[in-house]
């Protein structure tokens, strides 16, 4: 049985990466800006799952500094551009973004849910599910 949210969002996540591959920024880039924050929208819809949407926050982010004319500098280490610094960081999280995708598929299909949220309880009483 196949997820259909899951898939699509792979199919961000590579697109993604493509962009990064093909449009290494430190300047200005409207057409690859525009671009990743609508891939990184579309994920962060598909998949209801608050990893997942930190990730492509983060991705969005870094990617507004990576095109932009000047952002990107700040973000330069003592042997490192900012624009390599960044595109790193980004890379990183796509990483964790589909390392997260695969770990949602293996919870659905063991019928657990991959993002449970911890319900409060009364003091000294342990949080349900156990952390």
């Amino acid at each position: 049985m196949g997820y259909p949210d899951l898939d699509k969002a792979r199919e961000c996540h590579a697109a993604l990466r493509e962009i990064f591959i093909h449009h290494p920024g430190g300047w200005p880039d409207k057409a690859a800006l525009q671009k990743v924050e609508q891939l990184a929208w579309q994920a962060m819809t598909l998949v209801k799952d608050t990893e997942c949407q930190e990730k492509m926050g983060i991705v969005e982010h870094y990617a507004a500094a990576l095109y932009s004319e000047s952002e990107h500098h700040k973000w330069r280490m003592s042997s490192l551009p900012g624009a390599d610094f960044l595109r790193l960081q980004i890379l990183r999280a796509l990483v964790a973004f589909h390392g997260r995708l695969f770990a949602i598929e293996a919870a659905r299909r063991n019928g657990l849910d991959p993002d449970p949220t911890v319900v409060v309880t009364r003091a000294g009483q342990r949080p349900w599910p156990p952390v």
